[in-house]
């Protein structure tokens, strides 16, 4: 195995993503006021990411082929890139494999069922015998569901109750998730090329992403997480497709990781007192809203009935 491949591969390069997921439902749940154990949270990402390290390695053998061929992906594809052999590509998966589900085990049964759900999803996704992957449908909604199972892992490692879960904005940004990975896959030549070409499933995933932002942001106690997010993203949505001209797709990965630490960092401001004084008026402006709709629907109904 060259040096190279021992940092720039797969396995490598998604670990810290999926590290931060997991973070994010740890930081939900401390916020709905849960106390939580660091120790069994550090053992619980680790035994995620190093499990996912194992499905993302046995992907690159699956996909060997279309790799080759792929001026992009084939940076950081060890094997197809020729700094991994496939023996010993072999031997990481079964030491991830081992590794990541004993340290899951170790974490409890709630996340331990989690993490064999996001495996065996990853399975039927990539196996050459299944291959999810070739269905349009099913591809969109395997991807969408492991996003909602991973960015929940967190809250799921210390309850198992869903009272204070924000599920309606957890399932908006795993379907995001799922479209920018639309656009990884059609490697992110030319967004509007994409929405004509594959418009029966970016139009109906947008606007549910959409309803679902919107209503999070009526529902959810964290109206503010909305404004910070908008202040924080685009600019960097702006930064991605300037850098994206001059450098080219070598950007994605950094931008990705850039979208989850903004994120996090969203709800992490919510702790500072000036947002937290700026998201409790913004709730209340939500609450006399909606009374106000409320109020407007049983006018509404009251005069129907009175005919």
């Amino acid at each position: 195995m060259k040096r190279e491949a021992i940092i720039y591969n797969t396995a490598t390069l998604n670990l810290p993503k999926n590290a931060l997921q997991f973070l994010f439902g740890v930081l939900l749940f401390a916020m709905a006021g849960g106390s939580f154990n660091i120790s069994t949270a550090i053992i619980a990402a680790s035994g995620l990411s190093i499990g996912l390290g194992a499905i993302y390695l046995f992907n690159d053998l699956t996909d060997l082929k279309e790799d080759k061929n792929n001026a992009m992906k084939i940076r950081w594809k060890a094997v197809a890139n020729g700094t991994m052999s496939r023996n010993e590509s072999i031997a990481l998966i079964k030491i991830f494999a081992v590794t990541g589900t004993a340290l899951a085990l170790l974490s409890g049964l709630n996340f331990f069922l989690i993490y064999l759900l996001v495996i065996g999803l990853n399975l039927c996704y990539s196996h050459p015998q299944i291959r999810w992957k070739n269905s349009p449908t099913l591809s969109v909604l395997t991807i969408s569901l492991l996003q909602v199972l991973k960015f929940s892992s967190g809250w799921f490692l210390f309850t198992n109750t869903l009272e204070g879960f924000p599920i309606l904005f957890v399932m908006a940004i795993a379907i995001g998730y799922a479209l920018m990975f639309l656009y990884y896959k059609n490697n992110t030549q030319n967004l509007i090329h994409l929405i004509r070409e594959d418009k029966k499933r970016v139009l109906p995933l947008s606007l549910a992403c959409i309803i679902m932002l919107v209503t999070s942001f009526v529902i959810y106690a964290f109206p503010a997480i909305a404004l910070m997010a908008i202040v924080l993203g685009v600019p960097t949505v702006g930064l991605y497709f300037l850098s994206k001209n001059y450098i080219g797709t070598s950007v994605n990965v950094v931008f990705m990781y850039a979208g989850l630490v903004i994120l996090l960092l969203s709800f992490m401001l919510l702790s500072t007192p000036t947002v937290t004084a700026i998201n409790q008026n913004m709730m209340d402006q939500n609450a006399t809203v909606r009374q106000q709709i409320i109020v407007g629907v049983e006018q509404i109904i009251t005069g129907l009935s009175g005919r």
